[in-house]
């Protein structure tokens, strides 16, 4: 049974990603706002103490990249390593004791959805 009180994780993911963007408050292309979304998936994980190989994500970074090639100006930055490292401290920052593992998320219908596990 999840805890009535725990906050959503597809707004969890949504806060994180948000602030992988150089502004927030602004409509991001389609890549922006999926990078930015994988990039805190990887980042939930990877302070939950998850090994990741440091390629964990290129190949959907690369086909963005090809989809738009300028996104990385949406970003705060184009070092995906420097973003990720942003969102860990974010994590341990507002999240510290929340260990669910995210398994997926993406965008669908403009909504972020996560799945999740304990």
């Amino acid at each position: 049974m999840t805890d009535p009180g725990r906050e959503r994780m597809s707004a969890i993911m949504k806060s994180m990603a948000l602030t992988a963007l150089v502004d927030p408050d602004a409509a991001p292309s389609s890549e922006a706002a999926a990078a930015a979304l994988l990039l805190s998936h990887v980042a939930w994980q990877l302070a939950n103490g998850d090994q990741l190989p440091d390629t964990a994500c290129a190949d959907a970074l690369a086909e963005m990249e090809r989809s738009r090639p300028d996104f990385w100006k949406e970003m705060k930055s184009a070092n995906p390593r420097k973003i990720i490292a942003n969102l860990v401290v974010y994590k341990k920052r507002h999240y510290p004791d929340d260990r669910r593992r995210v398994v997926g998320c993406g965008i669908s219908d403009g909504k972020v959805r996560v799945e999740w596990t304990e």
